[in-house]
């Protein structure tokens, strides 16, 4: 280890006397780096050279940029290194050579075979601007690094596939707030999982299988990552892992929950007392809540009208009984007979229902066919109908659970989502009443009226209103239980209200015809791609309609080409100081849109993403916008691309 020391140490100095040749302060650093790398993929940086500079002779895997705050006569500074798969060595120590660029935001060592302790690196040296950091598919030993817990701008680590152990600091998710991404795949690691890691409220992307890891798993992290994150620890217990854990890993989980893995093994005698106590505790009040809660079933039997809704019905025992259900927020007087001697116009029939507006209180209807017999508009109240038919083959039990999730549907409440204020049932239809919302649809914002009288749909719109539709969504998913999804999400479902809000409508509409065939956490990673969808549309001003193109898969096409700027509607490109919003959300929108619905963040996540987005957007005039690299900005999260980063200022040469 001292003649590693030494000979990094040596490499240092014979860069600092190039320095004094005139070249710059980051190539000096650079190239002590490549002085301290060995093996044969040495010679793959032959670019690398003290004549010449690594910005303006394109080196290898270097990437800069200006400045935004500064004049054209400051020189552009290195702001990523990625050097992927060359067959770079060394020792860890190598890297404390890069030090040496204060401007670093994006490191890349993947696929390499540095060696050595990597928690003797100082990589808080690096605190500054550092976003990014990749050291997956080495052979770095150690624990880890308590130096990279002082990177407070970190967004993503890859430590997958090294050498390393020790237990997971537990303070992580307490330090690194800001972290989006999480993989120590196929390490040595040992120990419990950090209670901490659910502090993490960006956290959309983590990875742990293949360690040695023991204990129960956090249950936020259970709920937000699928088994295969914490597959290969034969010690992890509990949900989503099929190994239930015994009342020891439960109490070592509570222990590290509380205090920290350092005092799990203190005052032992002291837990389990209280760990006694909480029980007995807990045992009388679950005695008082399921006493309550017979009583109260009691009660329902006896009195079984519904507290969240008035009902009136027809019969009192059969299935297909006439009904009509109101709704917190529904007018008093409303009923189907009010209903159907109102005046009527059909918006839409479709392969699920067919929609009115019915203006209550006006005395004409129009048929099925959507020939308008003289709608006369009242001053009444407008709402939204939809009239779907008894499904061919459906029996007695599946009418009750069309009702039971009809009634569900009427509980749901939030300000981004239409609201079901009534239903009608009988033996052959149903009726479903909606508010009207009478903006029209973000469809007909973005691809209608496309003339000369079209006013443009600027960005901040744009942005409100994706931020709007994200959090129906992921509101609507987190109050169905994650039982159910949309299944059939465009922009034609994201209404606009009369203040300019987007409302998510038709939401579990087709279950209430065809059960779904596939997982409810499938389709609701379906909706998580057609929302990626929406977004795109929001973007490129295209319709995914058109010419019947894939839109996810052009706009990669667009972005590999680098090339991102054309990915971006005409009318987006006349907002000024907006393009790393642009940018941001374009990588939301990919995402979202990922081939493998394993890569998908859940609905809540997005939400959280795009509202970070519109928070900096709002925050612009007082800071400068960050630096981005052909689509890929280092403050937005997360990057179409983690394997190549590209700059208009300096390309990387292969």
């Amino acid at each position: 280890m001292a003649l590693r020391v030494l000979f990094l140490i040596l490499a240092l100095l014979a860069a600092a006397c190039v320095s004094s040749r005139g070249t710059s302060t980051d190539a000096v650093a650079l190239l002590a780096f490549k002085s301290a790398c060995t093996g044969r993929g040495t010679a793959a940086l032959g670019s690398w050279t003290a004549s010449s500079d690594p910005c303006s002779s394109g080196w290898r895997g270097v990437t800069c940029q200006r400045s935004t705050s500064s004049s054209s006569s400051v020189p552009p500074r290195v702001r990523g290194v990625v050097l992927e798969g060359l067959g770079l060595g060394g020792d860890a120590g190598a890297l404390a050579a890069l030090a040496g660029l204060p401007s670093l935001s994006f490191l890349s060592l993947k696929n390499n075979n540095f060696t050595g302790p990597l928690h003797a690196v100082d990589f808080s040296l690096l605190a500054p601007h550092l976003k990014l950091l990749y050291l997956s598919g080495n052979a770095f030993s150690g624990r880890f690094p308590d130096s990279i817990l002082r990177l407070r701008h970190l967004r993503r680590i890859d430590l997958a596939g090294n050498r390393l152990a020790g237990t997971v600091p537990p303070e992580i998710g307490r330090r690194l707030r800001a972290l989006v991404t999480l993989r120590l795949a196929r390490n040595s690691f040992v120990g419990p999982l950090p209670a901490s890691l659910e502090a993490m409220g960006k956290l959309a992307e983590l990875n742990v299988s293949g360690n040695r890891l023991s204990g129960q798993i956090p249950k936020r992290l259970a709920a937000a990552f699928p088994a295969s994150s914490f597959a290969g620890n034969p010690g992890l217990c509990g949900s989503p892992l099929r190994r239930r854990c015994n009342n020891r890993q439960q109490q070592r989980q509570r222990g590290d929950g509380e205090k920290g893995s350092e005092e799990m093994g203190r005052n032992s005698h002291y837990r389990w007392m209280v760990v006694m106590i909480m029980a007995a505790v807990g045992a009388a009040v679950a005695t008082l809540i399921a006493t309550a809660l017979c009583a109260l079933m009691w009660w329902k039997k006896k009195k079984p009208a519904a507290p969240r809704a008035n009902s009136r019905t027809t019969s009192s025992t059969s299935a297909s009984r006439e009904e009509t259900v109101r709704f917190d927020g529904c007018c008093e007087e409303f009923d189907v007979r009010s209903l159907m001697m109102g005046a009527a116009e059909m918006l839409g029939k479709g392969a699920a229902a067919t929609t009115y507006r019915v203006f209550m209180g006006g005395q004409n209807d129009v048929n099925d066919d959507g020939h308008d017999a003289g709608v006369e508009r009242t001053e009444g109240e407008s709402v939204v109908v939809k009239r779907l038919r008894r499904r061919e083959g459906a029996t007695r039990e599946d009418g009750r659970r069309r009702r039971e999730l009809v009634r569900e549907m009427g509980s749901w409440r939030h300000a981004n989502i239409v609201n079901l204020r009534a239903f009608y049932a009988s033996a052959e239809e149903l009726l479903l009443v909606f508010d009207y919302v009478p903006n029209g649809s973000l469809h007909s914002l973005l691809h209608e009226n496309l003339g000369p009288a079209r006013a443009p749909l600027d960005w901040q719109t744009r942005l409100k209103l994706a931020q709007g539709a994200a959090q129906g969504l992921a509101y609507l998913h987190g109050a169905s239980g994650s039982r159910l999804a949309h299944r059939h999400l465009t922009s034609s479902n994201i209404l606009v209200d009369a203040g300019g809000d987007a409302r998510v409508s038709d939401f579990a509409l087709l279950q209430l015809l065809v059960p779904a065939p596939q997982t409810e956490k499938a389709l609701q990673k379906q909706d998580v791609r057609a929302f990626g969808v929406i977004l795109l549309e929001i973007l490129t001003g295209r319709s995914p309609e058109d010419g019947k193109v894939d839109l996810p898969r052009w706009v990669r096409t667009v972005v590999r080409e680098e090339w991102t700027s054309e990915v971006f509607d005409i009318e987006l490109l006349r907002t000024r100081g907006a393009e790393d919003e642009m940018v941001a959300l374009l990588q939301v929108a990919l995402l979202c849109a990922a081939d493998d619905p394993r890569e998908r963040p859940r609905m809540a996540v997005v939400s959280k993403m795009i509202e970070d987005i519109r928070d900096r957007g709002s925050k612009r005039s007082k800071y400068s916008a960050s630096p981005s690299q052909a689509g890929c900005s280092y403050e937005s999260s997360p990057c179409v691309s983690e394997d190549t980063t590209r700059s208009t200022t300096a390309a990387s040469s292969s």
